[in-house]
């Protein structure tokens, strides 16, 4: 009798117990899947698109700084030549005068490209900011407000709306941002980490760059003539 019923007891334990292994295997699953759905917009909708708009960003100002640096020693370069000439001083004024209004273009373009390219680039990503807030990590949305107090600053600075000495007492720089760029690449290289097949915890994400040179105090400088070199130099 014992056995009897024994048996059909450890059958029921078993299915039992397979249910539940089963249910626990299933919802884990699930939850796996609900966890990478969910990284998936994060990246989609939010880092991806926030990271993409800093390269942009600071590739131009990687550039611009290069060009800035290349016309600097060709300027250089072409005034030494004409002070080594026997008729030096009539020299350098004609190369002022005819070479000089090239030089200067380069500061008119990043001046427009400043205002018309940079500073919407850094809208853009306040607007995706608030936007999108509710697929960005707590540690990210500590952020925002040193963004839109970037973002806000320079809008201002371009309306004409705040003075010089204004902006200095507010000691505005891009540097404030450091933390922010910091965040967003770490979470970035965190979540493709997440959702490989097989992650290993052993394995530290793939470094993204987002550090670079900052953007001047003052970005509107207008090339002038240096009284004694002739050279441009920044107001």
């Amino acid at each position: 009798m014992p056995c009897e019923i024994l048996g059909p007891a450890i059958a029921a334990a078993s299915a039992l117990l397979g249910v539940a292994v089963g249910g626990y295997f299933t919802a884990h699953s699930q939850k796996r899947e609900r966890q990478q759905r969910r990284i998936n917009e994060q990246l989609a909708e939010f880092y991806s698109p926030m990271l993409a708009l800093r390269a942009q960003v600071l590739a131009k100002i990687e550039l611009r700084l290069r060009i800035t640096g290349g016309a600097d020693s060709a300027w250089r370069a072409m005034v030494e030549r004409a002070y080594k000439s026997k008729e030096a001083i009539d020299h350098v004024d004609k190369l002022t005068k005819e070479r000089f209004p090239d030089f200067e273009k380069i500061t008119d373009y990043d001046n427009r490209q400043f205002a018309q390219e940079i500073i919407p680039a850094y809208r853009k990503m306040l607007e995706l900011f608030a936007l999108k807030m509710h697929l960005a990590e707590f540690s990210t949305i500590q952020h925002f407000q040193a963004l839109l107090d970037f973002v806000e600053i320079w809008s201002r600075s371009l309306d004409q709306s705040l003075p010089v000495e204004v902006l200095g007492q507010l000691n505005h720089s891009e540097e404030k941002l450091s933390p922010l760029y910091a965040d967003l690449a770490g979470n970035f290289a965190r979540m493709q980490q997440a959702l490989r097949e097989k992650p290993h915890w052993w394995r530290r994400p793939a470094a993204i760059r987002v550090q670079g040179p900052s953007l001047a105090v003052n970005p509107f400088a207008s090339a002038k003539r240096d009284s004694e070199t002739g050279r441009p130099h920044d107001r």
